[in-house]
């Protein structure tokens, strides 16, 4: 799937691919990892983090450029990794292991925050997945994911999706 930018895109992105988890408890998660050329390996926070659920059911989630919104079923790649070794990581976050096992409630995009040359720009960079314990947040750091956990709702401006 190509990304997404617009509100109503994102949010029917949304509804497409993650609808019908609602319900389902969360397995595991997985994040990436590459390999640098001394055989070191860093987290590589561009590719998405893949959400397993109980149902086997599993969501790629990604951020890039300026606001665009990937989401795939299975295990997909927003885009082509060339000669990059990757491994995928599992549970390697640990803010966000709480989600691990809870089901998932509901799932929402939120509203970032930017300025340019002095105004507020309108810009959707937040998903909220909402689940019995908290809610996990895959939010874009300018181009590349960075997620957390949150026991309350985060402050800020979210529409629903599912």
């Amino acid at each position: 799937m190509e990304p997404t930018t617009t509100l109503e895109a994102k949010i029917a992105l949304v509804r497409e691919v993650m609808g019908d988890l609602i319900g389902n408890r969360l397995v595991k998660y997985e994040t990436a990892e590459l390999q640098l050329i001394d055989g070191t390996w860093v987290a590589w926070p561009d590719m998405p983090i893949r959400l397993y659920a109980d149902s086997e059911a599993v969501v790629s989630v990604s951020w890039s450029r300026f606001d665009d919104l990937w989401i795939e079923r299975g295990q997909g790649l927003p885009f082509a990794t060339d000669d990059a070794t990757l491994r995928w990581v599992t549970n390697g976050i640990t803010p966000i292991q709480p989600t691990i096992g809870n089901r998932m409630k509901s799932v929402m995009i939120g509203r970032g925050e930017m300025t340019w040359d002095g105004r507020e720009v309108e810009i959707w960079t937040r998903l909220l997945v909402e689940f019995d314990g908290g809610w996990l947040e895959v939010f874009n750091a300018l181009d590349e994911n960075e997620y957390a956990f949150h026991t309350r709702m985060p402050s800020g401006t979210f529409l629903s999706c599912v």
